[in-house]
């Protein structure tokens, strides 16, 4: 993988400073400029994560946001903005200064934004200018922006640019055409997010206009919370990849797509491994270009390796333009077991697959992690507990998160936001719109196995057709319908999809086994206490099971994965512990909420997951 240097972002950053004037600031000071007669959020003020600690607010999330699709050349537009609480119809503020200053790309509802309270009305505007580099003169300009929640209109300069609805898929807009020849360059983004009040993609998101947060429903995490981005391109470029391993075969599948329609370009791709060449093709741009490897490496969370992908697209011998990706070469299908009974395989073996429930919040940054490093923390520390898969609980992370557990490998069962509401005809088709997104947005990531489309029959319709259609969307990926509850049972279980899967807290247990199906138990555990000076809510956290501490809650998760070693007998192929961290008021996490305190054993729920999979 190419890395853009530390030099070369300097200089980016530098070019780009938010907002000429600011200095930039800490939790400290952010936390000094909260209305207190305005934030009316629960949860401690002093709560935040190590990687916090240092916070500036300058230069948040400075890596490259999208490894699996990189360009040299770019800007990012992380870092302080000028914000402002707006009314439905409220007229456009360009060229006005707006009232308060806010750290993108954090939830206006966090502590990093410097925000820290729910809007009533769900609708604020951002602003910034930027200046646009002397040598991007005469290139197309197109401004990303990682997500967005949940409805965005961008302005450049006063005029319409684009809109997007959806809260976690990301969306570019070609600004080209609206930059002025001079001068520095105006944005503003307009936001309206109705949170958990319309039957919108919101996952565990409540909108605290009608409760609190409370039980499994959390703050909410309104507009701008991934990275945005300024890219230069040619007015022919890459618009998307997508790339398929096929272990079998021995090749890569390889497709190229451009934003529209064009004439005859070429692309080339080469594969490279160690900074050695392994293979190459060419092809016209949307063909399929099939690429045979002369050295094959299979990718697993034992050994994940990853190689280099170069494509270059040309026009008359003349590049056009250049991106860097990569790729793991493995497998993930289902297989005969003991009995008939079907398995899930990697690489054309069964393995166990032993992960933990992971749902994504930070007390700091609520849907928006601190910093990379904290993001990669989280992946090597399941990594150091055991664990060979995640479940990612009904968020959708930024594409870094998935670019670590690639790189440090690991497993990813990947959740569709839910809802709590039934489904308009308009939200169903928003929902099919932000689901299809989902696969297309993050196929290209070896470490993402399984598409899990309804959790525990939330907002659940039409999951037959639903399920079917995302198994044809993706064949190299299992897909399970709806994850719990009690799975295989008449008029309960939808019989679609590769897995059956029930959830068992306390204990686990194995659904009715299957030879179409393989069998999982998608969530059990929730073996919770409470520490002090660790608690969210101190008014009323919520344990689903409250034990005595650290030796009664080891023991019992040891007792439990003996029981799910039994349950291989019966054919179970994996098993989800609920969870990685305490979240908001749920107090049955590995780890406390701020990541400060190891609340099981490490060594002993590190020998116990092993066991689940190692060969005895």
């Amino acid at each position: 993988m190419k890395i853009i240097s530390v030099g070369l972002l300097a200089v980016l950053l530098i070019t780009l400073h938010p907002l000429r004037g600011q200095e930039p600031v800490t939790v400290d000071s952010l936390a000094g400029k909260i209305d207190p007669e305005k934030q009316h959020l629960k949860g401690p003020a002093d709560m935040i994560t190590p990687w916090a600690e240092n916070f500036n607010s300058s230069c948040p999330l400075p890596e490259y946001p999208r490894p699996v699709m990189e360009r040299k050349e770019w800007l990012n537009l992380n870092g302080l903005w000028e914000f402002q609480e707006a009314a439905e119809g409220e007229r456009l503020p360009s060229g006005k200064k707006l009232k308060e200053l806010i750290v993108v790309p954090f939830p206006w509802e966090s502590k990093l934004s410097g925000i820290h309270r729910q809007i009533a009305s769900g609708r604020a505007f951002y602003r910034r200018t930027l200046d646009i580099p002397e040598t991007w003169k005469g290139k197309r300009l197109l401004l990303h922006f990682g997500a967005v929640d949940y409805e965005s209109v961008i302005y450049i300069n006063g005029q319409y640019a684009g809109w997007h609805q959806g809260g976690y898929d990301p969306f570019t807009v070609d600004i080209t055409r609206l930059i002025r020849q001079k001068g520095p360059q105006e944005l503003i983004v307009s936001v309206y997010d109705p949170g958990s009040d319309q039957g919108i993609a919101a996952g565990k998101q409540t909108n605290i206009k009608f409760s609190e947060p409370k039980g499994y429903s959390y703050t909410p995490s309104s507009g701008i919370w991934q990275t945005v981005w300024l890219e230069p391109v040619g007015d022919v470029y890459i618009h998307d990849i997508h790339v398929i391993p096929d272990i079998d075969r021995k090749v890569f599948s390889v497709r190229v797509m451009p934003p529209f329609h064009t004439g005859e370009h070429e692309v080339t791709v080469s594969i490279s491994a160690d900074g050695k060449p392994v293979g190459s093709g060419s092809g016209l741009l949307n063909s399929e270009i099939v690429i045979p490897l002369s050295e094959v490496r299979l990718w697993s969370p034992v050994s994940p390796f990853l190689y280099d992908i170069e494509i270059v697209l040309q026009k008359d011998d003349s590049v056009v333009d250049v991106v860097n990706s990569y790729a793991g070469m493995r497998k993930i299908s289902l297989g005969d077991g003991p009995k008939g009974l079907k398995q899930i395989f990697l690489n054309n073996e069964f393995l166990f697959q032993m992960g933990p429930l992971d749902q994504g919040f930070w007390p700091d940054g609520l849907y928006t992690a601190p910093s990379d490093e904290a993001l990669r923390w989280d992946i090597e520390q399941m990594k150091e507990f055991g664990y060979n898969m995640v479940r990612k609980h009904i968020k959708i992370e930024p594409q870094r998160w998935y670019y670590w557990c690639d790189k440090l490998g690991l497993l990813v069962w990947q959740d569709m936001p839910s809802t709590f509401k039934q489904r308009t005809e308009d939200e169903k088709t928003q929902f099919e719109t932000e689901l299809q997104l989902m696969v297309k947005t993050h196929w290209n990531h070896p470490s993402i196995v399984n598409w899990i489309i309804f959790n525990e029959h939330w907002g659940l319709y039409d999951p037959v057709r639903l399920t079917e259609n995302i198994m044809a969307l993706d064949p190299s990926r299992l897909v399970t319908g709806n994850s719990g509850i009690d799975a295989g049972r008449p008029n309960i279980d939808y019989v679609v999809g590769h897995i059956t899967d029930n959830h068992s807290y306390r204990p686990p247990n194995v659904p009715f086994a299957s030879q179409t199906r393989a069998t999982v138990c998608g969530e059990y555990g929730a073996i919770g206490y409470k520490i002090q000076g660790h608690i969210w809510d101190i008014d009323g956290p919520w344990v689903h099971h409250n034990y005595e501490g650290i030796d009664d809650a080891t023991t019992e998760y040891e007792k439990f994965i003996k029981m799910i070693i039994d349950f291989q007998n019966e054919g179970l192929s994996a098993a989800v512990y609920t969870q990685w961290t305490d979240v908001e008021n749920e107090m049955n996490g590995i780890f406390t909420y701020d990541r400060k305190v190891i609340k099981l054993y490490q060594e002993r729920i590190r020998k116990a997951n092993e066991s689940t999979y190692l060969i005895k």
